[in-house]
């Protein structure tokens, strides 16, 4: 989703190779200079400027390469959150479908439990509205046959009203969603 960093380490491959032919003409400039058989103050003027032209290409063929080095500085960057994207995007996907999975087919399910399995208070308040002192009917969120905590339930459903949908992907809003699990308690 952003970009192919191939190119970019391609551009900076070619950026030190200039540098490096900068350096190369320099030093070839530099040696057929020196190599003049030609003496006096023209000779030995023509040796400073070109002397001074090698050194000047060696600067350039430097900042070539420091601008080599910032692309594939950037590149390694990016790779790095596109790396931190796919591990966010793995992990709050399966969290998200989780979620969806259960907050789309959790069950409330009213069972009759034993009133010694509960305290006294629901024991009073079960007996009074159903007549039967051994029982109280308790409700419980049921999926797949597994009772689920309600606390579960709560958190599935808030994340997944803060998400409704799962971005695309290699979107870096999986690093968001994956934020929004862990502040909703899923996962």
């Amino acid at each position: 989703m952003y970009g192919e960093m191939a190119q970019l380490r391609a551009k900076a491959r070619a950026l030190r190779d200039d540098a490096d032919g900068l350096r190369s003409r320099a030093s070839a400039l530099v040696a057929q200079a020196d190599g003049l058989s030609s003496a006096g103050k023209a000779a030995d003027a023509v040796r400073r400027r070109v002397q001074e032209s090698g050194t000047e290409l060696g600067k350039k063929a430097q900042l070539l390469d420091e601008a080599a080095d910032a692309l594939d500085a950037h590149a390694k960057a990016v790779d790095a959150v596109k790396a931190q994207i796919a591990e966010a995007e793995r992990i709050a996907r399966d969290l998200w479908n989780q979620a969806a999975h259960l907050a789309a087919n959790v069950v409330n399910a009213v069972k009759d439990v034993a009133s010694n399995a509960v305290n006294g208070f629901m024991q009073v308040i079960g007996a009074a509205g159903s007549g039967e002192p051994d029982h109280v009917r308790v409700s419980v969120h049921e999926l797949g046959g597994q009772q689920v905590s309600d606390g579960q339930v709560a958190s599935a459903r808030s994340f997944i009203a803060q998400v409704p949908s799962p971005p695309p992907s290699g979107s870096k809003d999986w690093i968001d969603v994956r934020g929004a699990a862990i502040r909703n308690g899923v996962g």
